[in-house]
């Protein structure tokens, strides 16, 4: 099958750089007590601040290359048709480019592009051709580059080594990254909830649920082979985090309201590692040798977690922020942190404890 393209039909917001967008969040700061993460000296030092917003924007890291970090979030609008996206250069320490597209269900880098999944309106919100278009998106300025239309929603995008994934609802399709043929589909068999590349780009790592049980099945990134399925013990409450050996995901206890993160290695998935009682939509994100936890609801603590093990290095107090609050790029560690309903951008240094 092969995709219909898409040229100037579909209305979409990308301006390669929204000025009055870039200056309603450009606001750079040096490291100050009040944009500091409180009772955090054990887990990092703040070495750098850039302030994006004061109106509760909820931002998101989505994507991290090419020197860049990539911010999503709704800064200086009500629109809840789309969302902004933001280039910050790690270099100059400023807001690089900016621009406006539907709202994203899913973004990744690769192929010389960022890919920008659509599928938003499965909650009843507007998107082009109903949610089935794929964005490609220059990483530099943030101009739309080019739109392929899936036959449907584009729920997930990933790309695995050098192979470009999307997902919908019911299938899966490897596609050319230049012309969105489709080069590879089959069917899932499963909702698709996050997926990932994994063991540098091997494999791809699918979070799915089918009724009321959730699993993470691992497929070859290249073919799309099926390797192996494992199934959850509970309801995820946080993204899947892969490593050079295995997939960390925390799911949730609906008896007690506690999560548990999860270690699963090797080519078989197996538990090899679990840490419990920790709070509701605990979320977990790649480090440089650890795992750090993050209170997705802003309460809990967090921790950096023993990337094997899951011991316990370090713990210190909560940030504030929801998904998408961590990554790690470069041998450095950046973070969103929530003070007073404004969000900050941090770039940190780990403790000893933490790296």
């Amino acid at each position: 099958m092969r995709l219909r393209r898409i040229t100037c039909r579909v209305a979409v917001l990308s301006v390669a750089v929204i000025s009055a967008l870039a200056l309603s969040i450009v606001a750079s700061s040096d490291a100050s007590t009040s944009a500091t993460p409180p009772n955090s000296t054990s887990l990092f030092s703040v070495s750098r601040i850039l302030k994006l917003d004061t109106d509760g924007s909820n931002p998101s890291i989505v994507a991290a290359g090419n020197d860049s970090m990539f911010v999503i979030g709704t800064f200086d609008h009500v629109n809840h048709t789309t969302d902004d996206l933001i280039r910050v250069d790690l270099r100059t320490w400023r807001i690089a480019a900016a621009a406006r597209f539907p709202n994203e269900t899913s973004v990744a880098l690769g192929d010389g592009a960022l890919w920008w999944a659509t599928g938003q309106n499965a909650f009843k919100i507007p998107a082009p051709d109903y949610g089935r278009t794929l964005l490609k998106i220059d990483p530099t300025s943030l101009r739309r580059l080019r739109s392929f239309v899936l036959p449907d929603r584009t729920l997930l995008v990933t790309v695995a080594g050098t192979s470009l994934w999307v997902a919908t609802p019911t299938m899966l399709f490897k596609l050319d990254p230049e012309s969105g043929r489709v080069l590879v589909k089959f069917l899932l068999g499963f909702s698709p909830i996050e997926m990932l590349p994994s063991r540098q780009g091997k494999y791809l790592d699918v979070l799915g649920s089918s009724g009321s049980k959730e699993f993470v099945t691992a497929y070859d990134a290249t073919s799309g082979r099926r390797i192996v399925q494992c199934l959850l013990p509970g309801a995820t409450g946080g993204p899947l985090v892969t490593t050079a050996r295995g997939v960390w995901v925390a799911t949730d206890n609906l008896n007690n309201k506690t999560a548990t993160a999860r270690y699963y290695q090797g080519d078989g998935l197996v538990t090899s590692a679990a840490r419990g009682g920790y709070p509701f939509d605990t979320s977990l994100y790649l480090g440089f040798g650890v795992i750090w936890l993050v209170d997705s609801g802003g309460q809990g603590s967090t921790e950096c977690l023993a990337q094997s093990t899951g011991h316990v290095r370090a713990r210190g107090g909560p940030l504030g922020v929801g998904y998408g609050s961590v990554a790690a790029y470069a041998g450095r560690t950046y973070l969103l942190f929530d003070h007073d309903l404004t969000d900050y951008f941090l770039r940190v240094t780990p403790t000893k404890s933490c790296s």
